[in-house]
């Protein structure tokens, strides 16, 4: 055997070995990565609604977090102003409650469907009041129409 094939040999052992320990180390790299996987829950949930001061009439529309924040002898409660037949926003309505301007979809005061293609009732959502007097809507827990955060 020739020194030309012998160095022709070594080369390709090394090349081949240097192509195993990359194949190996992606393949960890890449377990490592499945094992970890990057969760991302998103954005808070939690919006803050503003001082409790603000809300002393009987509905207060809050549009930065699609809720109408009502406030009655019990308590305060904020509703979703997401229609559930397709996302709209409703409104108030003249005779009361609210309407969807997008599907004709009504719903009476408390939210409770009444008319139209809405398959579900308003959703509410869950109020915390924080250290300052802020109230604080926490989008990503529904609750009960009849659940009141107590003010007083």
């Amino acid at each position: 055997m020739d020194e030309h094939s012998s160095d022709r040999r070594n080369f390709l052992g090394k090349l081949g070995g240097a192509a195993l320990v990359a194949l190996s180390a992606e393949a960890a790299w890449a377990s490592l990565r499945f094992a970890r996987a990057p969760v991302s829950y998103g954005p808070s949930q939690r919006r803050n609604l503003g001082h409790l001061d603000r809300f002393v009439s009987s509905r207060v529309y809050v549009g930065d977090a699609g809720l109408f924040v009502g406030r009655d002898s019990k308590g305060l409660s904020a509703m979703s102003a997401t229609c559930t037949h397709l996302g709209c926003t409703v409104r108030e309505a003249a005779e009361g409650g609210f309407v969807c301007p997008c599907h004709g979809s009504t719903y009476d005061e408390h939210g409770h469907v009444t008319g139209g293609p809405a398959p579900r009732d308003l959703s509410h959502v869950r109020l915390l009041r924080d250290v300052r007097g802020n109230l604080i809507a926490d989008l990503s827990q529904t609750v009960p129409g009849e659940a009141r955060l107590q003010v007083g």
